[in-house]
């Protein structure tokens, strides 16, 4: 099935079609009959539009039965006007001052050169009513030209402007906010200190400073023991949603303009299914707006989108290669380009349910006015490759059907899952979007959306991805997340009185536990080894405490061993059963060996931060290309 035809697949336009148009249309569109296309076909998409609330010659173009360019020229040609095709940035004169934004949003342009023609470039019109606008401009030089073609042009103009808002314009606008520097000094003395001070207390009394930090540490995990918890019980006493549950049915004509972007690097293999993915999303094609964002730098995907024939609802973007090279710079670059009241963004092997686009516009709609953001939940559809992605299932599965859910019902901050995060785009924008040096993007953002005063939900749709099943492409990828966890913390932590002051005791407590436990957890939890087989080698397991801190130590190191696992392990458990995947509840007593390779990615974390702060490690995608299973 191809692209188009996978994208019509059960809509109302596969309805019996009426063999006459309506006689206005007929009259309006007669251009294009015969040479482009029959009356059935008008009839059919006069019938769409009506149910979308578009005109009949988007529906033509979306179901690709003719060609923008192809319409536009047969547009130009009864009208009488000069049609222009294959438009370069130096094809085009942008006014003094103008910027991008007015030019883009005008649809017209005037050419560059002496003649002065102006350059029209949209689909908003209906025949008649351009008819009636070449009229009224009838002194002027005149030239009809695609919407894609003139939005290519003026894109490219701007490129330079572009490429430099998308890098600097957080961190010159709210510099506490980016994580441009890593670390302030205060930060970078404080832990310099702390660790001599740990360092001295451990030579000076050994035994008693391991007690003390063991204790420390355990009442530290406390709330991540509660927290996870609450979340096990909530999927305990929760059955298991049906597969793909509809949304409220909103007839087309309400629904609004919805952006897609696809980022993509190094991915060219991933273009077809990605495409097929996005074509089965029920949501009228004339109203999606699908940006494929790749890297000037990367030759092979930017070629191969270019040789494909793509749906008209797809343009690309291609992000000039100005450092840093990271997903938030690509995101930031297109994000200007948005035509949607609301976006979305999806990954190269991401196999969205059809109707998520539905449930997240019906959660905005339905939702309080500072509701900006809706993050589907994530899990995995190659789950049964190999033990490094069953294991990643079971911990997507705890942590997206979860823990997310539960701090959502809290209203508490959301680290965003980095796909599947659907946006209001005024709220985005107000925000000044994504940090391009976070290489974990989402998390902070979540963290900026709870400071400003916006709500985050979770929805019951889901996003199918592929796990990492090599062992090397897993390691650099959990690396480059807890390297972002690194930098979240450490930017958000900059002023904890003002932190605390935004988010409130509890939000600021949910932030600690998500953000900072995550790493903290990472990084301690292979100690506790060392601890255990040093006791255990010193005769000093179970015995009798010979210190004060003795007895605490053993009681407390003891709650946090059976309470954290067996929190972690209830739910992962629940998780598994609520995502009917039973068959995968066998992995979850394994899941401490998975927390070590963790701490393996988090040590390397540290090491890459100091190093290359900025450094983004590509997951490679594309070799398990399995289909998703229902829940």
């Amino acid at each position: 099935m191809s692209l188009v035809e996978s994208n019509r697949a059960g809509s109302p336009r596969d309805a019996p079609a009426c063999v006459e148009a309506p006689l206005s249309a007929a009259v309006e569109y007669g251009f294009l009959l015969g040479a482009h296309i029959d009356p059935a076909t008008l009839s059919r998409a006069c019938t769409v539009a009506g149910e979308w609330g578009v005109h009949p010659h988007e529906v033509l173009i979306a179901e690709g039965h003719i060609t923008e360019n192809a319409y536009v020229q047969a547009l130009a040609e009864t009208a009488g006007v000069p049609y222009r095709t294959d438009l370069a940035p130096r094809d085009i004169a942008i006014p003094r001052n103008a910027s991008f934004r007015q030019c883009l949003s005008t649809g017209i342009i005037k050419e560059a050169g002496p003649a002065g023609t102006f350059l029209l470039g949209t689909n908003r019109l209906r025949p008649f009513a351009l008819r009636a606008l070449l009229a009224r401009l009838s002194s002027h030089r005149i030239a009809l030209c695609g919407p894609h073609a003139l939005r290519d042009a003026i894109r490219d103009r701007f490129s330079a402007t572009l490429a430099q808002s998308a890098v600097r314009a957080l961190a010159a606008r709210r510099p506490h906010l980016s994580a441009h520097r890593p670390a302030p000094d205060w930060q970078v003395w404080a832990f310099v200190l702390g660790c001599a001070a740990l360092l001295a207390a451990g030579l000076t009394a050994p035994r008693a400073t391991v007690h003390v930090a063991t204790i420390a540490l355990a009442c530290a995990f406390v709330p991540v023991i509660l927290l996870r918890l609450v979340a096990a019980f909530e999927l305990a006493g929760t059955e298991p949603p049906s597969s793909g549950a509809a949304a409220t049915p909103i007839a087309g004509d309400k629904l609004p303009i919805y952006t897609i972007l696809a980022p993509l690097y190094r991915e060219a293999h991933m273009l077809p299914p990605l495409l097929n993915a996005l074509a089965r999303l029920d949501w009228p094609a004339a109203k999606l707006d699908i940006k494929l964002v790749l890297e000037a730098a990367d030759i092979e995907t930017v070629r191969a989108a270019h040789a494909l024939t793509l749906p008209s609802n797809v343009e690309i973007v291609v992000v000039p290669d100005t450092g840093p090279r990271t997903k938030p710079k690509a995101l930031n670059y297109a994000l200007p380009l948005a035509r949607g009241d609301y976006l979305v963004v999806y990954d190269a092997e991401d196999r969205p349910e059809p109707g998520q686009l539905r449930r997240a516009f019906e959660a905005f709609r339905n939702g309080p006015a500072n509701l900006a953001t809706v993050q589907a939940r994530l899990n995995i559809y190659n789950a049964d490759r190999n033990w490094l992605t069953r294991q990643f299932t079971v911990e997507y599965s705890a942590l997206f059907d979860g823990l997310l859910p539960v701090l959502d019902k809290m209203q508490l901050p959301i680290p965003l899952g980095g796909t599947s995060n659907h946006f209001r785009v005024a709220a985005l924008k107000w925000l000044l979007a994504w940090d391009p040096y976070n290489v974990t993007e989402d998390a902070d953002l979540g963290t900026r959306l709870a400071r400003c005063g916006y709500r985050c939900a979770v929805i019951g749709s889901s996003t199918y991805e592929e796990a990492p099943a090599r062992l090397g492409s897993w390691i650099r990828q959990r690396t480059r997340w807890l390297k972002g966890f690194v930098q979240t913390w450490l930017v958000h932590m900059r002023a904890p009185r003002v932190l605390w002051r935004e988010l409130g005791p509890r939000g600021f407590l949910a932030f600690q536990i998500m953000i900072g436990g995550t790493i903290l957890s990472a990084l301690v939890h292979p100690w506790f080894y060392v601890l255990l087989a040093i006791e255990l080698a010193g005769g000093g397991f179970l015995a009798r405490p010979d210190l004060v801190f003795g007895l605490p130590f053993w009681a407390v190191s003891v709650f946090s061993l059976v309470g954290g696992y067996s929190a972690a392990m209830a739910l992962g458990f629940f998780a598994l059963k609520r995502r009917r995947l039973e068959r995968l509840i066998w992995q979850v007593p394994l899941m401490p060996v998975y927390w070590l390779l963790i701490s393996v990615a988090a040590y390397r974390a540290l090491w890459q931060f100091v190093r290359a702060p900025f450094m983004w490690e590509k997951t490679d995608h594309g070799t398990a290309m399995d289909t998703p299973k229902p829940r």
